[in-house]
């Protein structure tokens, strides 16, 4: 990842891999009004908590919701 400023992270056990080496400093996070029954967690099993700070909410026609954090501890 030499130079690369910004990259876009996508799938739940790519996620947890960066979160895991703490290279993420920004979430985006879109949920979809659809609640099922089974499926793998997103963040799965982390070693600790991770606190993040609220920056904004956006709501769409659609029903999706998008919220933005930055990790507390990478600011």
């Amino acid at each position: 990842m030499s130079g690369a400023l910004h990259l876009y992270v996508d799938g739940g056990i790519t996620i947890q891999r960066f979160l895991r080496a703490g290279l993420i400093q920004r979430f985006i996070i879109t949920r979809v009004p659809v609640l099922i029954g089974d499926g793998i967690p997103l963040f799965g099993t982390l070693t600790g908590d991770i606190r993040l700070r609220h920056i904004a909410t956006k709501q769409y026609p659609s029903g999706l919701v998008s919220s933005e954090y930055y990790v507390a501890d990478s600011e």
